[in-house]
């Protein structure tokens, strides 16, 4: 027996340290916290049960008020609004927000995140609170393909929409990205670093300091709850991000539309005017300066009162 090493117990070696350091790494970047009843009682708000999922809902304003629902974006759950649903709701409307399945209090099946699950949950809540009126729809960012996919599928169900920074329009991905869209390894992968890049991404939602600051103290606790990223990768797989268009011409076609969007939105950039109007060809479409991804908090005052004049516009029941 001699004392040389060969080459091949080399490779064994450093493969077995490397595979160790990896499990060490998911083991420490772990989702620690269930979503369950002691997770809950400290949400605000309601929970309504339903076939794909209990679904945590808010509501504001008064009964007979024409219905908003506001559907958030794929990373961050329905306190994302801010005090746009209390503005709304001050102006008569019943304003509904939820979180979307996988995000917030919502519960997290371990099923394919696509179109078919969140119109289905958008539907079912609607059944749920026995809503009889048509609703105006309010998407922000991957909210938007929701809900108009929504008023494809169920177009006596919508009066009027509003997207926010629509997803759909194309979504910029590194090289280092596309690799989370590699199954299995892509999991693993988004299970070690996830936690870091969502919040390093929110610098790309404002230019505000203090929003972002906002935004991080809101979210982190966010990403402690198992089965979140696995439902946000399974989303980006799933859903139309990249191209939502023919979803839109469709909706534009037959409701009142408004579109707002900022100029500095570096979350789901502008895209050209050209690729916007081939889509959306009747929407009223506002473009705000020097406003980022969130121009609800942004330019709130001016963010509200477009989005009250396209109410006031939209036919009434």
């Amino acid at each position: 027996m001699t004392g040389n090493i060969s080459f091949g117990e080399v490779v064994f070696a450093v493969t077995v340290g490397i595979l160790l350091i990896l499990l060490a790494l998911r083991y420490a970047a772990r989702e620690r916290v269930s979503m369950n009843d002691a997770a809950r009682a400290k949400a605000p708000g309601r929970f309504v049960s339903l076939s794909v999922g209990q679904t945590h809902w808010l509501a504001e304003g008064p009964d007979s008020g024409e219905v908003i629902v506001l559907v958030p974006g794929a990373t961050l759950p329905q306190w994302i609004w801010g005090d746009l649903p209390s503005k709304l709701a001050a102006a008569g409307y019943r304003v509904i927000r939820y979180d979307l399945l996988g995000r917030g209090y919502s519960d997290r099946p371990g099923v394919p995140y696509n179109s078919d699950l969140f119109d289905n949950q958008l539907f079912e809540l609607l059944s749920a609170l026995q809503i009889k009126q048509k609703v105006h729809l309010m998407g922000l960012a991957f909210g938007c393909p929701i809900i108009s996919e929504f008023a494809v599928r169920h177009a006596g169900l919508v009066r009027s929409l509003c997207f926010i920074g629509p997803d759909g329009f194309g979504v910029h991905m590194s090289k280092g990205s596309r690799l989370f869209m590699i199954p299995i390894l892509g999991s693993f992968l988004f299970s070690l670093v996830g936690t870091r890049l969502l919040l390093k991404r929110i610098d790309d939602y404002s230019t505000d300091g203090a929003l972002k600051d906002w935004l991080r103290v809101r979210y982190a606790p966010e990403l402690e709850f198992k089965g979140f990223k696995r439902a946000l990768l399974s989303s980006v797989r799933n859903m139309p991000i990249h191209d939502a268009t023919a979803s839109y011409a469709s909706s534009d076609s037959r409701l009142p539309i408004l579109v707002i969007w900022g100029d500095r939105d570096r979350v789901t950039p502008l895209p050209q005017v050209a690729r916007l109007r081939e889509a959306l060809k009747r929407a009223k479409v506002h473009v705000l300066p020097d406003v980022g991804h969130l121009p609800h908090h942004e330019r709130s005052d001016e963010t509200t009162g477009l989005i009250l004049k396209h109410l006031a516009e939209a036919p009434s029941a």
